[in-house]
């Protein structure tokens, strides 16, 4: 649909499967007469793009060849503080790592991942990375195969997917404010989850750069003692992590998918 392409026309959306984007632009169209004028087909088209970018987060406009340049090039930093996330995150990498490496996990799954495996994959263990974005997943496998990484990237939406692999920690940072996915969905997809340790975290900051007063999210709190899943929290300057053992041990952490 013609429609679809020039929604995809902004770099930041152009990784987004047309499926997702036809989602979208179906819902966005409930709200239109049939037979858009040129005035209603631009209100779709931006309407459209601003809810993707909801699903995208806050990336600069380069292009995936772009950054796998500077990958190739080991200008790995300079390609992290390109995505917001990942950019916040960086006085903080060195103490996740440290976290990840006391959890000797044989695989990880990162889902909603962006370009976080530039920062924390190693070759210890099997890295499953997942994102809705085929641009941050094509920079992804750049790197893995460039640093020699076991590992598989799929797309999956973190909305609808209730079928991820099974490991031994799950890393989940930011990504539920960022799609605003509804609380119950939260819910079953942790459920779903066969994973024995989790990091998941959430913004303590707001677009314009401003504290957030509740810092918390008691709302997830209650979902994590209802799935029984103890948890202690950790903050960053602009960040809080909730790590998590789920009581479902694995008898197999091989790599690969089960």
């Amino acid at each position: 649909m013609l429609l679809i392409k020039k929604i995809k026309e902004k770099k930041e959306l152009s990784g987004i499967p047309d499926n997702i984007v036809k989602e979208v632009l179906d819902k966005v169209l409930k709200s239109y007469p049939s037979g858009l004028s040129k005035k209603d087909e631009k209100l779709v088209i931006k309407e459209s793009r601003s809810l993707l970018r909801n699903y995208v987060g806050r990336f600069k406009a380069k292009s995936s060849a772009s950054i796998i340049k500077m990958v190739e090039k080991g200008r790995i930093n300079e390609a992290l503080m390109l995505h917001a996330s990942t950019r916040e995150r960086m006085p903080f990498y060195d103490k996740l790592r440290k976290m990840i490496k006391d959890m000797r996990p044989g695989r990880i799954l990162d889902i909603g991942c962006g370009l976080n495996p530039l920062a924390v994959a190693e070759k210890t263990f099997f890295y499953y990375a997942s994102d809705i974005d085929e641009n941050n997943l094509a920079v992804v496998k750049k790197f893995f195969d460039m640093h020699s990484i076991q590992g598989e990237i799929f797309i999956a939406d973190m909305r609808k997917e209730r079928n991820f692999p099974e490991a031994d920690l799950c890393l989940i940072l930011k990504v539920f404010d960022i799609v605003k996915m509804p609380h119950k969905e939260v819910e079953s997809l942790l459920a779903c989850l066969k994973c024995r340790a989790f990091i998941m975290s959430f913004p303590t900051i707001t677009l314009s750069g401003k504290q957030m007063k509740n810092k918390r999210r008691i709302w997830f709190e209650i979902i994590l003692n209802k799935l029984g899943m103890k948890f202690e929290i950790i903050s960053s300057s602009n960040e809080l992590f909730y790590i998590s053992h789920s009581g479902r041990p694995k008898e197999d952490s091989g790599p690969g998918r089960n």
